[in-house]
């Protein structure tokens, strides 16, 4: 009889821990907004969609991360205090964080003409898993399941800096941006944008004659700028933005729709900007 008893308790543990497990082992949704918010279309008249723009930015891990991000788009972004999916469709996660399943968007056109599918991007996602210990199987060819030794409660904010080669708007060479034509959300208002980097460009009379001639699109400050060389400055088609990290961006008032990310310029968007043909007037009163 109490065997019999033992087994039964036995038996009721297995039940109980293998209900456990179920549980912590099953998905619940992680709320994602609409991605398509985040591609909002360029309005250019006739041919200013053509407009291939110059800016002057000084090298570094800064201009590394905006041109990255104009050529291959992270999984994730944060939107107004939420997660947006950009090349997501839904995102779920197990009670206990080491499982997580990704709806990779469908449809989404790369850059080498294939269509993105839950194999791709395991192998975009390989290194970055490896280095956390985990490990992605694809379940069909639009759901991606993620494993993991541990708990990984703040995945999202590593989707949102992992990133699939040649999924966005503009192909990269180097400090050059090439529209690329068929990107799945619609076509980008600006045929291409050209970096310079040259600090000889940065120098007090060389950056204030190019902004005054209008060269180029925008220009960061470089902080030494003579008095007579700001006041050609002044009087230049530019607008002043102010971001977080210190710079002070000149943004040529003939760009339309270009919002930097003030808290981090890098994550500005080239997508839904354009190049118009005309100049607001300006006035120094400010009238």
């Amino acid at each position: 009889m109490k065997s019999r008893l033992a087994l039964l308790a036995l038996a009721l543990a297995a039940l109980a821990a293998g209900g456990y497990w179920l549980y912590q082992e099953g998905l619940v949704p992680v709320p994602l907004a609409p991605g398509e918010a985040l591609f909002v279309p360029g309005q250019p008249e006739f041919g200013e969609d053509e407009a291939v723009v110059e800016a002057l930015l000084p090298a570094g891990p800064g201009l590394e991360a905006f041109l990255v991000a104009q050529s291959d788009l992270a999984l994730l972004v944060r939107a107004d205090g939420t997660w947006a999916g950009q090349l997501l469709s839904s995102l779920e996660r197990s009670r206990h964080g080491r499982r997580w399943r990704l709806g990779v968007r469908p449809g989404w056109r790369l850059q080498d003409g294939t269509l993105l599918d839950a194999p791709r991007m395991a192998k975009a996602l390989g290194p970055e898993l490896a280095k956390l210990g985990g490990s992605a199987r694809p379940i069909d060819g639009e759901t991606l399941d993620l494993r993991f030794k541990v708990p990984q409660v703040g995945l999202p904010d590593l989707l949102a800096r992992w990133r699939v080669p040649g999924s966005g708007p503009f192909v990269r060479q180097g400090m050059t941006l090439t529209r690329f034509e068929r990107f799945t959300p619609g076509r980008p208002g600006l045929a291409g944008m050209r970096v310079a980097t040259d600090p000889a460009l940065l120098e007090s009379r060389a950056w204030a004659e190019g902004l005054a001639a209008r060269r180029w699109a925008w220009a960061v400050f470089p902080g030494q700028v003579a008095p007579e060389d700001m006041a050609k400055v002044r009087l230049a088609p530019y607008d002043e933005f102010r971001m977080k990290d210190g710079t002070v961006w000149f943004l040529s008032r003939r760009m339309r729709r270009l919002r930097p990310d003030a808290s981090d310029w890098t994550r500005t968007r080239l997508f839904g900007a354009w190049r118009s043909s005309t100049e607001l007037p300006y006035d120094p009163l400010g009238f």
